[in-house]
């Protein structure tokens, strides 16, 4: 059965970075169409093979684009006779399912990224998001979740019956993120950034903003300069995402934690296997995760990790097997993680060893993809 599926993302760039499930899913035989919000990626997208429909699209609230957003929407869905739309975090929350709905599309979808609270969301915050999320579940026909944690939560909590909960998990390119396609990549890649060969490298792969940890990426750095000389640190971000209100400079962080000397970000990078191949530990003191993309291709590529111990990292981290979790915004503890790890190679090794063993058995894109697209052809099949 040949199903077209629009997927809406607020901004192409989100799109792009998922470019390779999108992709996918058009090699298991659906006809895949992208609309989203302009940020310059739209060419790389129809590049990929994908049709594209940009429509104006503001990732904070902002009620009068946001209107024109949900009209666009709607007119997209409709015009594009789609028979399902799958929306995606964050504002596709609020906009898509309610557009999929009014444009009569046959099955609308939501892929939650990562519930825009957690465990450790309180008072206003924590209610205005999951008033989000429980809007979202309204007016979705079924929800598919990346997190164990966050579908077990919505089946526990009631927000659709449990056969319109389905957990699809996340997945790492396997074709391309694979150390052996890559022998002379950490010696290569190292000398083109000004890294030694004996330098103990200390890595961040993230969206620049301040809830991915990126502050605590920089007061960890400041900490670990002083007590490793050979210790350096690699952010490697998405693009500064202005338009967010928690939006970060790398460079400013760098000088204001003295750590300039040791530090290098990079931006707008299509090499991500050999930047990880680059590095000796990989970072992720995020807020709040879905399941991490960064973590996945971090063990894909036998690196080990330090990441908080929030819902997301905590499913792909096997504590001290394949890496190590600290608690949530604890500076202190985030340095001792990566100073144990730089501080014993063997271990280190061991834990690579065994996040990439973990990823190839749960975490490959081929095996994500079908779990869409089983999802699909079942939600059309069942109907609404």
């Amino acid at each position: 059965m040949s199903l077209s599926v629009a997927h809406v993302f607020p901004t192409d760039r989100v799109a792009y970075l998922m470019r390779g499930r999108l992709m996918r899913l058009q090699e298991v035989g659906l006809s895949v169409s992208v609309i989203c919000g302009d940020r310059g990626y739209g060419d790389r997208l129809r590049e990929c093979g994908l049709d594209v429909v940009q429509i104006p699209f503001a990732r904070e609230i902002e009620p009068w684009t946001d209107m024109r957003c949900l009209w666009a929407l709607w007119r997209a869905l409709r015009d594009g006779n789609y028979d399902i739309v799958d929306s995606h975090n964050p504002k596709g929350t609020l906009l898509g399912p309610v557009a999929g709905q009014l444009a009569k599309v046959k099955a609308v979808v939501h892929t939650v990224h990562g519930f825009l609270f957690n465990e450790n969301s309180r008072g206003l915050h924590r209610i205005a998001a999951e008033g989000a999320e429980r809007w979202c579940a309204r007016w979705s026909d079924d929800l598919l979740f990346q997190s164990r944690e966050d579908f077990d939560y919505a089946r526990a909590h009631g927000y659709k019956k449990s056969d319109r909960l389905h957990l699809i998990g996340n997945g790492v390119d396997e074709r391309r993120f694979d150390p052996t396609l890559h022998p002379e990549a950490r010696a290569g890649k190292r000398a083109e950034l000004g890294f030694a060969e004996e330098d103990l490298v200390v890595g961040m792969v993230t969206r620049l903003v301040r809830e991915k940890g990126c502050v605590e990426f920089y007061q960890m750095a400041a900490r670990l300069a002083e007590q490793w000389p050979r210790a350096r640190f690699l952010m490697v971000g998405i693009p500064e995402e202005k338009d967010q209100s928690d939006a970060v400079d790398p460079v400013q962080l760098m000088r204001e934690y003295g750590v300039a000397d040791s530090c290098i970000a990079l931006e707008h990078r299509t090499d991500m296997p050999e930047l990880y191949q680059a590095m000796d530990v990989l970072v992720l003191p995020s807020y709040r995760e879905g399941l991490p993309r960064a973590v996945i291709e971090a063990g894909a590529m036998g690196l080990s990790v330090v990441a908080s111990d929030i819902r997301g990292c905590r499913e792909v981290v096997v504590a001290g097997e394949t890496g190590l979790l600290t608690a949530l915004k604890d500076v202190e503890a985030l340095v001792a993680a990566v100073a144990r790890l730089l501080g014993d190679r063997d271990l280190r090794m061991a834990m690579g060893r065994a996040g990439r063993e973990r990823v190839m058995q749960h975490y490959t894109e081929a095996q994500t993809t079908q779990r869409v697209a089983d999802c699909y052809r079942q939600c059309i099949e069942e109907g609404r």
